[in-house]
């Protein structure tokens, strides 16, 4: 990283600036992140942005108004919020009809915890591993049907629509201002931000590991989401250029 280099900061939200929780309801935004957010915000002239499989809707619960600032691609990229306006398709009733179908055939009794999105159904087996190649048996099966992709994660199979991944949506960051001509570094601990993290590399930037799951496709590794925020206040405390290392 060149000394003096500006920098933008995107990061993923689940298990990257809070822990992965044991059902996707159970997360929560504490005031002392809210606060990191901020203060980054003001100090890398507001090039900060969340980039998350969640839906714009999920997030806004978690965050409420200390997420308005934030330039934030949601639904791995099809939903787009910079600087108050919202670019994104008509939601798709597919994934509510399909929640209805697998609430059906597996029940909630059984484990199964179904995440409903704008544009993505998560099919979270955490409660119940057991069910992993059923899971992943059912997500081909809706996925081949109804022309939808299929998003594996830490315990999730996730059913989207296609033409969008987190990459995508770093490269669409990246030509808004104020993140043109900066330096990338994205931050993420799941196969789905693999994508981004290259991304980053393309732009001329570069990307953080959090945990092992993703190491050999990062430059650095932080060990959790709590090393994250400890990062990202050194970052702020004056050393960017010891931004990655």
């Amino acid at each position: 990283m060149t000394p003096g280099a500006r920098l933008s900061l995107l990061l993923d939200f689940d298990g990257t600036l809070v822990p992965i929780a044991r059902t996707p309801e159970a997360v929560s935004v504490s005031d002392d992140l809210r606060r990191l957010i901020a203060t980054a915000l003001e100090r890398l002239d507001t090039r900060v942005a969340i980039i998350s499989g969640r839906s714009i809707e999920q997030l806004d619960a978690l965050w409420g108004r200390s997420l308005w600032p934030v330039t934030v691609a949601a639904s791995h990229g099809l939903e787009l919020r910079h600087e108050g306006r919202l670019r994104a398709p008509p939601p798709a009733s597919i994934f509510a009809l399909l929640a209805r179908e697998t609430e059906a055939r597996f029940g909630a009794s059984r484990g199964v915890v179904l995440e409903l999105k704008s544009y993505g159904l998560g099919l979270h087996y955490r409660l119940a591993p057991r069910l992993a190649d059923a899971m992943h048996d059912w997500a081909k099966e809706c996925a081949q049907e109804h022309d939808l992709v299929i998003q594996a994660g830490d315990q999730v199979f996730e059913l989207r629509l296609p033409g969008a991944d987190k990459g995508d949506a770093v490269r669409a960051i990246m030509q808004l201002h104020p993140f043109a001509e900066s330096v990338p570094v994205y931050i993420g601990d799941d196969l789905t931000d693999i994508a981004a993290i290259a991304a980053a590399r393309e732009c001329g930037g570069g990307g953080i590991a959090v945990g092992e799951r993703i190491a050999a496709h990062a430059d650095a590794i932080l060990a959790d989401p709590a090393a994250v925020h400890d990062h990202i206040s050194k970052l702020l405390e004056g050393a960017p250029d010891g931004f990655i290392t």
